[in-house]
């Protein structure tokens, strides 16, 4: 690109900023004065920019340029709407761009972004009437099936239901459902993610509505033969897409400021924890959080990274701990994987993390006595009924009965088991 481009940056129709590319490949983030006058009020975009109810931190995070400005890639925030592995890579040779030039990927992009956020050029007339439709790049039309953004290493498709028929999304129609084929690396995979939501839907973990699906319900995919055959497609429906339109939505990379290489190292469980308390949901997410992080124990779920971690904004001014996704028992295909993702009170090997780890963890993200008290009781609770179901819903998914035996014998070493 050897000229100035600029893409205005809405949240739904508010206008948050600009982001402009140079020819240098710089490209730089610039908030809009009106969104900072906008006062309390203000649609959140991101808890990087803003601390709910205090208005004077929020205000200087948003004239804070830290963060605001990247070199080749885009700043954090707008690099981690982009696809991670063979999506990304798809997209981009179909552009005929290089991988990491984000911004023009982006610019192709910006209608069909996870969340409300939508990026519309900003390099035409338009410009001065703050135009709210979401244009594509000139090239977009190259994407043909691929013109929608999702996070994540594993291929997946953006995909609208209408009745029991799954089709790719056209024009300006957004997808409702999130459908990922077989994979041809791991052996009966739909069935194992499906079968973990399910386990987790019956231990009391807030999760969407998914899916199997044979493949004569989906159509507009090309080269369906290239995908494992015999196993079904798994379907989750997206919780940031309503009858209404778009939610807005962030992952916890977004909220940290880290690229999508940082994904496992630069935060821990205590960090999400304590920012879920200050900022988020309070209380009631923590509980949520304690869920989630018995069952990826149990069940030997050793990805749940912080790109696994978001944050919905169902009210604008102030987010809560959005449904968990890509649930899924690693620990079923690797024995390599002996451990959660993210550090839990100085522990991370699912054979020493124990009640009291749960206990030191509640008390450094801040519960006090009873409360935690109260929170090692939803951990105590939730871990009996993962137990208790796990294995009837992996029959019932169809999982093969050696992938079955590995959680087993995952299960069967763990303190934390045997203490429920």
């Amino acid at each position: 690109m050897n000229r100035v481009s600029t893409l205005e940056v809405l949240l739904n129709d508010v206008l948050v900023g600009y982001l402009t590319h140079y020819p240098d490949e710089k490209t730089f983030f610039v908030i809009d004065e009106g969104y900072i006058e906008y006062g309390e009020e203000r649609p959140l975009l991101s808890l990087s920019l803003a601390r709910p109810g205090d208005e004077e931190a929020t205000r200087a995070l948003l004239l804070d340029d830290r963060h605001k400005s990247a070199s080749v890639k885009v700043p954090s925030f707008f690099s981690n709407l982009l696809p991670e592995g063979a999506l990304r890579r798809s997209i981009a040779q179909r552009l005929k761009v290089h991988e990491d030039r984000e911004f023009l990927l982006l610019s192709a992009l910006g209608h069909d972004l996870p969340g409300a956020v939508i990026l519309s050029s900003a390099d035409t007339p338009e410009r001065l009437k703050r135009r709210r439709s979401a244009a594509v790049a000139p090239t977009a039309e190259d994407l043909h099936e691929l013109k929608f953004s999702l996070g994540g290493m594993q291929m997946k498709f953006s995909m609208l239901r209408q009745g029991e028929r799954f089709t790719v999304a056209g024009g300006k129609m957004l997808g409702n459902y999130i459908v990922k084929p077989p994979s041809n690396d791991f052996p009966a995979l739909p069935m194992v993610e499906a079968a973990t939501m399910e386990t987790a839907r019956a231990a009391g973990i807030d999760v969407p509505e998914v899916q199997l699906l044979l493949p004569d319900r989906i159509h507009g995919l090309p080269d369906m033969a290239g995908y494992r055959q015999g196993e079904p497609f798994y379907a989750i429906r997206r919780f940031d897409r309503a009858n209404h339109g778009r939610i807005h939505v962030e992952d916890f990379a977004q909220v940290f400021n880290l690229r999508t290489h940082q994904k496992y190292g630069r935060v821990n469980y205590e960090m999400i924890g304590r920012t879920l308390l200050l900022y988020a949901g309070g209380l009631p997410d923590v509980k949520e959080m304690a869920r989630r992080l018995v069952l990826n124990v149990l069940m030997g779920n050793g990805d749940a990274h912080i790109k696994n971690w978001s944050l919905i904004y169902d009210n604008p001014l102030r987010p809560r701990l959005a449904p968990a996704y890509d649930l899924v028992s690693t620990v079923a295909y690797t024995s390599h994987d002996i451990s959660v993702a993210l550090n839990m009170a100085g522990a991370k090997l699912f054979k020493v993390i124990t009640l009291d780890t749960f206990a030191t963890l509640f008390a450094r993200i801040g519960l006090v006595d009873r409360v935690r008290e109260d929170v090692i009781e939803e951990v105590r609770s939730t871990g009996r009924r993962v137990l208790e179901v796990w294995h009837g819903q992996f029959v019932a998914a169809g999982v093969p009965e050696a992938l079955i035996r590995k959680i087993e014998a995952h299960q069967a070493e763990l303190p934390l088991a045997k203490a429920l």
